[in-house]
Formats: structure tokens, sequence, C-alpha cells
């Protein structure tokens, strides 16, 4: 935590340059916020912490990159892993209260959606480093609202494991089985099995099934 009279020393990360520009050019407009480093990819981004001192982290969930790393869950877990005390605020496209609920689980300081005007970034970014727990946008805690707001109710509406939730979402954005192991360095019969499971649990027949299931319940 900085005090009153110092910089927030923030590294930003997306992998849409335009995005990130954007979103780094608005960080640096509100005052006492400075971006001290870029970043495009999740590997990236973990070179820019380190290389960096940085009072609070801005990412996309979802970025594009061949290391295994860099998946959404992945990044996010190792993030808080490695760096316990350095929030992490993440801004994402998704929708699917399951996953939003893992990452308030990882103990990510705040949620926003891409969708949402820029300003609430700020917004968000100032509760994060104030305020305990997980600071939610609107949108987002409009989203959570609908589907339940505490943990038993997410797992009867999403009865999926993280492991299976990664799997599905990374089968449904059109990566194959052999793909996805090697992204999440797993064997592929440990992903089939993953995969196999999660229809299993959601009632799924097919490939086609699981990609309009995750479409619909907005894994993208």
């Amino acid at each position: 935590m900085t005090n009153a009279t110092q910089d927030v020393r923030i590294v930003v990360a997306d992998d849409h340059p335009v995005v990130l520009t954007a979103i780094s050019d608005y960080l640096n407009s509100v005052p006492r916020f400075k971006v001290v480093a870029r970043a495009n990819t999740g590997a990236d981004l973990m070179d820019a912490l380190r290389g960096a001192q940085c009072d609070l982290i801005v990412t996309d969930f979802s970025m594009q990159g061949e290391l295994e790393d860099e998946d959404g869950l992945r990044l996010i877990s190792r993030l808080r892993r490695q760096y316990p005390n350095t929030p992490v605020v993440v801004f994402t496209m998704l929708t699917n209260g399951g996953i939003l609920h893992e990452l308030a689980q990882l103990g990510v300081a705040g949620l926003i959606g891409k969708d949402e005007p820029i300003p609430t970034l700020g917004d968000v970014c100032q509760r994060a480093l104030t305020e305990a727990g997980t600071a939610l946008s609107a949108r987002i805690a409009e989203r959570l609202a609908k589907e339940g707001s505490t943990a038993e109710e997410f797992q009867r509406s999403h009865p999926l494991s993280p492991r299976e939730l990664e799997v599905v979402r990374l089968f449904a954005g059109g990566l194959s089985v052999t793909e996805i192991s090697k992204r999440l360095n797993r064997s592929v019969t440990t992903v089939a099995t993953q995969k196999r499971a999660a229809m299993r649990k959601l009632h799924l027949d097919s490939n086609a099934d699981l990609i309009r299931y995750a479409a619909e319940h907005g894994f993208a």
C-alpha cells in the first residue's frame, strides 16, 4: 500500500495494442496513478513484474500466447501466488458467473467488464487499493447477483471444477484436446477425461452441444 503522497505504480497487460494504449493513457491521467510497464502476453507480464516496482496490476483475463501460464485462471493464480501483497484488478469480457466467482476466490482485488465506461476502471482500481475483498464494477456485481452470491449457490449452478472450466473454455475457443494439453501442461488423457467429465456434469452429448453451451453461458 502506498501513502497519500506517493504515485501508485501500475503494470498493465492486454494483448490488444489499442486497448493497452487506451487503458494506459487513461490510468496515467488519473491523479497519483503512473503506469510503469506494459505487457501484451502473460509471459511479458511476469517479466515486467520482475523488472519494475509495482503497487497495482491491471490485466486482461484472457490473452493470446503459446505458454501454458497464459491461460486466464492459471495466470491469475500465479500472480496471486508470486505477488500476494500486490492487488490485481482483472478486466474481461467474461460473463460466466462460475469463472468470475473463481477469480474472486483466487483473491483478485477488483473485477470489471471490458464493456463498461473506462472511468469505471479508475473507480475499481481506487477501491482495490483501499477496500478488503474484491471490488466489483456495477455490471460484474449484477452478473454475479443473477447467478447466486454464495459459493454454495455457484456450485449448484456451475458444477464444473476450475480445471474443467479451463478445458471447456479453451475447447470452446477453438483449441483441440492436444492443443489444450500443451497449453495447460497436462496429458492428452487428462484433458480428454476432464472434457468428458464436464460434458457429463452438464448433460451434454456432443462437442457441438458443449461449444453451444459455452457460448450461451459466457465462457468466451
